[in-house]
């Protein structure tokens, strides 16, 4: 079985590895990674075997092309798989790419299954493979491979009742909150660090809200446990509430802020404003407005921490007026607070609510404003890539290649 690893997918094999492993399966499979197509070729040349690629959207493109390549240089004993963010928003599209099977949703079992089906030799009735039959995965699965020694940050949290229409991630995890468990963050911890996993990162949704049953009321008790769980296994650096997750303006306290202080090496929140303009949050179902993202960053420098605050630029129907806002919010937070801006560029997403809308182009004044912000260090992001595979995103969706319409959860 080949794996095609890519920079989007760095998060995830170490998962899927890890799930195999633990199941025994990596003893019936050689299981090696490819950083490019023509590191496959030789890697299954007579043999027969599994090709696996995990991507999201804006890896369309490559991944497409990819498989041609493959069909049109390989034998037809090879079996090519799917399965990530874009093969659950579009599995039919993903599917007439030239895939034999796509993996829709949570793949820690059935992916498992799959593979005992195919030693077993057994056919399968559906070629879109439904993740746990629609259920809720409990967060156990081990976040590592040890075999291959290949790491990524902890998830801790899955679901977001929050149903941002730009967001994939309540329509692929559900809107019910999932937490692993400290002892079990610990316990893989614990395997990692003798391979020198010494500095840890967590993967969430709202790393504020570890340990809630409402996202907008955070559980310190509990987020402190984890921390100490963290703590207690000889970490160099515990790192929380910075990438590769975030945190929502209304999970900000003092008290949480101090946890982190006290356990954690990051100086560094990521915060999710999104927009100045608490019409375009309200259109967006964000939940928040404005001035609690604001009093969020306040916080956030008050408690020792550089905010480091996300926004996005380009939604569909976004006026001037909203952008106008925006970058006077903007600039308060870099002159104010001497925060910092990572900024995005609004990429319509298969199956959430806005796939269908088009994207609204930024105008020259913000790029120019983006620019400068930029050149001086205080914005970063991958604004200006985004949009243009914004603009690619409609191409393939107006021209079918993308077959998802509207919203997953629906």
């Amino acid at each position: 079985m080949v794996l095609r690893k890519n920079r989007g997918n760095r998060f995830t094999l170490p998962v899927i590895l890890g799930c195999l492993e633990e199941k025994g399966l990596l003893e019936e499979f050689r299981v090696l990674l490819a950083n490019s197509k023509e590191e496959i070729a030789p890697k299954v040349k007579g043999r027969k075997a599994l090709i696996g690629y995990s991507f999201m959207t804006p890896n369309l493109e490559e991944v497409s092309e990819e498989v041609k390549w493959l069909r049109g240089n390989l034998s037809g004993t090879s079996i090519l798989i799917a399965g990530g963010a874009h093969a659950t928003g579009d599995p039919e599209g993903t599917l007439a790419l030239g895939f034999d099977f796509v993996f829709s949703g949570e793949a820690e079992e059935t992916f498992p299954g799959f593979l005992d089906c195919f030693l077993a030799g057994k056919s399968l009735p559906d070629r879109i493979i439904e993740g746990n039959n629609g259920k809720a995965l409990p967060l156990v699965h081990p976040p590592h491979s040890l075999s291959h020694r290949f790491f990524a940050p902890i998830e801790i949290t899955r679901g977001c009742p929050y149903g941002c229409k730009y967001c994939q991630t309540p329509r692929i995890f559900g809107r019910r909150l999932r937490h692993r468990r400290p002892e079990n963050v610990q316990f893989y911890l614990q395997q990692a660090i003798p391979h020198g996993y010494l500095q840890s990162k967590f993967l969430s949704p709202n790393a504020f809200s570890y340990g809630a049953k409402r996202a907008e009321e955070p559980d310190p008790e509990k987020m402190e446990a984890l921390l100490a769980a963290c703590k207690e296994t000889g970490l160099e650096g515990i790192h929380f509430g910075c990438f590769p997750s975030e945190v929502r303006p209304e999970s900000v306290t003092m008290e949480v802020l101090e946890s982190v202080k006290r356990y954690c090496r990051n100086r560094t929140i990521v915060l999710g404003a999104q927009s100045g303009s608490d019409s375009l949050l309200d259109k967006l179902n964000r939940g928040h407005t404005a001035a609690q993202a604001m009093t969020a960053a306040r916080r956030i420098r008050q408690a020792g921490f550089r905010p480091h605050v996300d926004f996005v630029f380009g939604f569909p129907g976004e006026t001037m007026e909203d952008r106008k806002v925006t970058l006077l919010m903007i600039d308060r937070l870099i002159q104010d607070l001497g925060g910092k801006i990572h900024a995005h560029t609004f990429m319509p997403l298969p199956g959430t609510p806005l796939f269908t809308e088009t994207p609204s182009a930024l105008d020259s004044s913000t790029k120019s404003t983006l620019l400068d912000w930029e050149k001086r260090n205080q914005l970063d992001g991958w604004w200006k890539e985004q949009e243009d595979i914004a603009w690619k995103i409609v191409e393939w969706r107006d021209k079918g290649i993308i077959r998802a319409r509207g919203d997953l959860s629906s």
